[in-house]
């Protein structure tokens, strides 16, 4: 992948919402190391500063949400950022099945609370939204492009399909600069759940015998952290404004077939047992081929290729994950 432009980000005052977490730890580490000047706005729901011990001295950590207009308000006037990386979400399908209230006030709400605040105070910063794959649901069409209906299937899916609405129309009214771009099954070091992590914890538990919700026959596009940060931080530098793009691999697989390269991985195969629970969660997509040429012509292409993110993901699992 082409980097990003060297030091663009340099000097900058940035700001990252939900920084804390999985994604957006590994995305404050990486402007740390361009040299930006880094804010992080997290609730310490899903984050943690522990994320952030290796930058921590070089960042200015904020406990607080970003549904709350005084704290984002007072962010805003005192960094005024020149780019924005909006990540702070309740990034759960069955949360957001469970608990639809929140995942509305968190998803819409912090988002509308974020761009109207923005629009007062820093007109002029680069936005740069995490969305997500769950605005597509169930396509009839493959590869996914970025001009496919958006159909969503959970409360999770419907409320980014909103949050994306505000943010074209802040563009479109007030000229917010917002590019907004469609993450799919991201994994890496620090992920506190999904597949990856629930297979690995599972055989650990018991390696003789490994349960797959669903059929196994689910199809994603597994995307390490770090060509997800690389394609955050080419759309703040390059993206155009009012644009969507997917941040993928542009690789479809299997679950059952990711399930098999762990096991190899850990020298499992042969031993381990798969076997299925026939039903997975609600609102969970079984489908997922995406393209990916829309990004591609702003210089990213993913690094990583599935076997040796996984190795990354078993090495870090085996020496921090309890």
């Amino acid at each position: 992948m082409e980097s990003p432009s060297e030091n663009w980000f340099e000097k900058k005052s940035v700001l990252v919402t939900g920084g804390a977490g999985f994604i957006g730890s590994h995305l404050t580490e990486a402007l740390v190391r361009s040299e930006a000047r880094v804010t992080v706005l997290d609730n310490l729901k899903a984050g943690t500063w522990s994320n952030l011990k290796r930058v921590m001295p070089s960042v200015r950590p904020i406990e607080g949400d970003v549904r709350d207009y005084r704290v984002v308000e007072h962010v805003l006037r005192k960094d005024l950022p020149h780019v924005v990386f909006h990540l702070a979400a309740n990034a759960s399908v069955p949360g957001s099945v469970d608990d639809p209230r929140y995942d509305f006030e968190t998803n819409c709400g912090g988002t509308f609370v974020l761009l109207d605040s923005l629009r007062q105070f820093t007109p002029a910063a680069r936005v740069v939204f995490a969305s997500s794959a769950a605005v597509y649901g169930e396509p009839c069409r493959f590869p996914i492009v970025e001009a496919t209906p958006l159909q969503p299937i959970s409360p999770y899916g419907a409320n980014k399909v909103s949050a994306e609405v505000q943010c074209q129309t802040f563009m479109k009214v007030y000229g917010t600069q917002v590019i907004i771009g469609r993450l799919f099954n991201t994994y890496g070091p620090r992920m506190p759940r999904f597949v990856v992590l629930d297979v690995l914890r599972k055989l650990r538990r018991n390696p003789e015998c490994l349960e797959i919700l669903g059929n196994g026959q689910q199809v994603r596009d597994f995307s390490y952290v770090s060509d997800v940060i690389g394609g955050l931080m080419m759309l703040a530098e390059r993206g155009k404004p009012g644009e969507a793009y997917n941040i993928a691999s542009g690789t479809s697989c299997s679950v059952t077939r990711l399930a098999r390269l762990l096991l190899e991985i850990l020298g499992l195969q042969g031993r381990t047992r798969l076997v299925y629970t026939g039903e997975s969660w609600k609102g969970d997509a079984q489908h997922w081929e995406v393209d990916i040429s829309k990004i591609r012509t702003l210089g990213y292409e993913p690094r990583m290729n599935l076997r040796e993110g996984l190795e990354s993901v078993v090495a870090w699992f085996e020496r921090t994950v309890s």
